[in-house]
């Protein structure tokens, strides 16, 4: 199984399921901002984590969206601000 890099985003209407995918997705990656995560995991961890999501969503509200980034352009990637040095660790996330 190859690992593969990710960055999922999403915009959910309601808070208590905000809250239940934010928790979902920290268990999966690394979170970069408020709804945005970057996840390095093979693809069928990541049709784990939709699974997961859908089950929680409104689909006619709520929006995820999942971008699998190839390894030359992920390590292209500039990241500037105070949390630089947790972006260069590619640590590995457990599904709980």
């Amino acid at each position: 199984m190859d690992n593969k890099h990710w960055l999922i985003l999403y915009d959910i209407r309601e808070e208590k399921r905000l809250v239940k995918v934010a928790s979902v997705l920290e268990s999966y990656g690394y979170r970069v901002q408020k709804s945005v995560f970057e996840a390095t995991a093979p693809d069928n961890v990541i049709k784990e984590l939709i699974k997961r999501i859908e089950s929680i969503i409104e689909v006619e509200t709520d929006f995820v969206l999942c971008f699998e980034i190839c390894e030359r352009d992920w390590q292209k990637k500039e990241v500037y601000g105070k949390d630089k040095d947790k972006q260069n660790n590619d640590e590995n996330f457990m599904i709980l």
